[in-house]
């Protein structure tokens, strides 16, 4: 039987850390009355649970999402009732990416920052005007753990390089790219978080920073 799907929203607070953000339930139904799918939404990125059934309400699959929108687990049930699939998705990325990271060639500049381009030319010194831009960024640590990403939220950020208060090396390491450029920065812990480290940032960390330059 032909089914189709019945939307309905309803807003809530949930709060992440000590800031208060807003979210968007959805639930969809099948004709019969039974789910399809419910989930949330906060600031345009998945959160928390999101399930998925069956049109007989037996679960398909479940996806969880930790409060900065990645994929954290998986699993999936076919129409008998048996788990097919059972993962951490995002692990196998953190892989991927600590493999990727170890296998760029890096290109030394002034502070011991490391440089590499997808796209556009590696310069030796800095660019230093104009010093306003617009990007997209993700922060990583060596292993590939994603710190944070522009990408993900879709939010491309602005800033001014004499002015921005943005860590050293990432601010001074932005001064090495021009409008249409694609790369990555490798930042040592002194130009970073030091010995102090941060709640995601352990101590002495070296950070790798994807950037795409939107405007300079």
């Amino acid at each position: 039987m032909k089914s189709f799907l019945f939307t309905f929203s309803v807003c809530l607070f949930l709060a992440f850390q000590t800031a208060s953000v807003f979210a968007q339930k959805t639930v969809e139904k099948y004709e019969n009355g039974e789910k399809k799918y419910q989930g949330r939404m906060a600031d345009g990125i998945k959160i928390g649970k999101h399930s998925f059934w069956y049109e007989d309400g037996s679960k398909k699959r479940e996806e969880k999402y930790n409060d900065r929108g990645i994929l954290i687990q998986l699993k999936e049930w076919d129409e008998a009732g048996n788990i097919v699939t059972d993962e951490n998705p995002e692990e196998k990325f953190e892989k991927i990416r600590e493999d990727q990271f170890n296998s760029i060639t890096w290109i030394e500049v002034k502070y011991n920052l490391g440089l590499s381009k997808v796209k556009g030319e590696i310069h030796t010194e800095p660019i230093l005007e104009p010093s306003d831009m617009v990007l997209h960024y993700a922060t990583y640590l060596e292993n590939g753990k994603e710190i944070d990403s522009s990408f993900r939220t879709k939010k491309p950020i602005g800033i001014n390089l004499k002015k921005s208060d943005l860590i050293d090396g990432f601010q001074e390491g932005l001064k090495y790219f021009e409008e249409g450029d694609n790369g990555f920065i490798k930042v040592p812990a002194r130009m970073a978080y030091g010995s102090e480290g941060t709640r995601e940032v352990p101590p002495n960390s070296t950070l790798i920073f994807q950037v795409y330059i939107l405007k300079r």
